[in-house]
């Protein structure tokens, strides 16, 4: 469990402690870009030689980099909670500490997103089938419902000790007591998404646009991103389970003291 003092969110907070933190995350982002950059080769070159299978190998990032996406939700964490980040220590321990839960969770994710490509595939083989878009219509509400969980499950498990169900439970119950924080993560995302499709329409070069977003990504683009996620999950996470639970254990060691003392008159 970690120890939090509540504290303010807002723009202007979110600005100044990552830029007060940029050298720091800077580090982390190479951390975590060197087994995707390896990835992304590797993807690449079976791509060519699988041809159709080719979406599916790279949607395996998903699961293969799960472990790693770990680590840079610890550091983010951390920086959010204001207790002060050691960059290499903190990014490994969120990974030995959670690579666990973010490999079962990404395998979920993982599911999700080959069955949601399929079932578009399927819509457009078909015509539009009655059926066939129904069960799209359930794959985008599953999906959605899914990664508004999971920007607080991410988060809550390397910020809290629960059971897997338990974060799950509690990460569900979350999307409606944090759902604004939650709009406010997907507006950032589709922001950024937006300036990145924007940026490759402008170069109109494919592999110039490329090379700057790989630049972009190399520099700051998870550590951003994560930081963006974790910042706005972990003030409805703060609000709901650690500083209820916090009070908790602050209760009960009362009246642990108070029946020591009623023991020894």
């Amino acid at each position: 469990m970690s120890d939090t003092n509540a504290r303010k969110y807002n723009l202007a907070d979110f600005f100044s402690n990552y830029f007060a933190h940029f050298g720091q995350l800077l580090l982390v982002n190479l951390l975590f870009c060197l087994p995707l950059a390896i990835y992304i080769g590797a993807a690449v070159l079976l791509t060519k030689l699988l041809g159709e299978l080719s979406w599916f190998v790279m949607f395996l990032v998903i699961p293969l980099m799960s472990p790693f996406f770990a680590g840079l939700t610890n550091v983010c964490r951390k920086l959010t909670a204001n207790q002060g980040i050691e960059p290499v220590k903190d990014y490994f321990t969120g990974i030995r500490q959670n690579w666990l839960f973010f490999l079962v969770n990404s395998i979920f994710l993982y599911a999700l997103t080959a069955g949601m490509f399929v079932i578009i595939a399927l819509n457009r083989g078909t015509g539009g089938n009655g059926a066939v878009l129904a069960y799209m219509i359930i794959m985008l509400i599953t999906s959605l419902v899914f990664i508004l969980m999971d920007f607080s499950a991410l988060v809550m498990a390397v910020s809290v000790e629960l059971r897997y169900a338990d974060i799950i439970k509690n990460s569900l119950v979350l999307i409606g007591k944090g759902f604004v924080n939650h709009l406010k993560t997907v507006f950032a995302l589709l922001f950024v998404s937006f300036l990145l499709y924007t940026t490759v329409v402008l170069i109109q070069q494919y592999v110039v646009s490329m090379i700057v977003i790989g630049v972009l990504t190399l520099v700051f683009l998870p550590t951003l991103l994560m930081y963006t996620i974790t910042y706005n999950a972990y003030q409805t996470i703060e609000k709901h389970i650690i500083l209820p639970y916090s009070s908790e254990q602050q209760r009960i060691k009362r009246l642990q003291e108070e029946k020591k003392k009623d023991e020894l008159l």
